[in-house]
């Protein structure tokens, strides 16, 4: 029996709370337009957590994150569910255990070679969540201030790592009528999340420069042979690294 080899694609890895569960969605669909971005260059993975803030994703990763062979980029998007008032005792996570929490998630995430790129909270629309919190029956215990010292706070400690940093709440703010770039005043709306990948993209091209195929992995179909295409493949397996 013939052993083929087998093509090993590379995987960006999204890990954060629910604007990444939430990535392939209409309106959440930043992980959308990076899968079409990377399309035959690399699997975009999410793994995200609706409701998480970093103490719950940094005691999960080793259950999710154990072996990262495959993967030559990642992302870490937390921070939201963090940056609430003590009385929401089950998401409040004190500032300095943030950052704590954060190092924590991205040295494990470089124990396998991968320096994630890290991004700050979105910026919050205060009274459109507090209206969001009241229709839904929840207690609101967010507010702008806060969620911008967490996003300042999760931008000095990449730069204190020295990983990726994206910025996407002073991005957020500096466009005009930002609060439309949010559906619910926390999560990305389809203009936020086209806005957090227009930012993405060129960050992850820049760093996985020398890790990611230049060119569509596998044939094009009209270099395929037509009579044979098996012999195509095998040509191309054994003149390109795929493994």
């Amino acid at each position: 029996m013939a052993v083929h080899k087998v093509v090993k694609w590379p995987k960006i890895f999204l890990f954060g709370d629910s604007i990444t569960q939430f990535c392939f969605s209409g309106e959440g669909c930043w992980g959308a337009l990076l899968a079409d971005h990377f399309q035959r260059r690399a699997d975009v993975v999410a793994r995200g957590f609706s409701g998480y803030n970093t103490r719950d994703c940094r005691a999960l990763l080793p259950h999710v994150v154990s072996d990262l062979k495959d993967v030559v980029g990642a992302t870490v998007f937390l921070g939201a569910n963090d940056a609430s008032e003590m009385i929401n005792r089950q998401q409040y996570v004190p500032l300095q255990d943030y950052v704590q929490n954060l190092k924590d998630i991205v040295a494990h995430f470089q124990k396998f070679g991968v320096d994630p790129i890290v991004i700050t909270p979105p910026a919050l629309d205060g009274e459109a969540w507090q209206r969001n919190c009241a229709e839904s029956g929840r207690l609101y215990t967010k507010n702008e201030e806060l969620t911008a010292k967490y996003a300042q706070a999760c931008s000095n400690t990449a730069n204190d790592l020295k990983v990726p940093c994206l910025d996407l709440h002073t991005a957020m703010i500096n466009q005009e009528d930002w609060q439309g770039l949010l559906c619910d005043g926390l999560h990305l709306s389809r203009r936020g999340s086209e806005l957090l990948a227009s930012l993405l993209v060129p960050a992850l091209e820049k760093q996985l420069e020398k890790r990611l195929p230049s060119q569509l992995l596998l044939p094009l179909w009209d270099e395929l042979d037509a009579e044979d295409p098996s012999k195509s493949f095998t040509e191309w397996c054994n003149n390109n690294r795929i493994t």
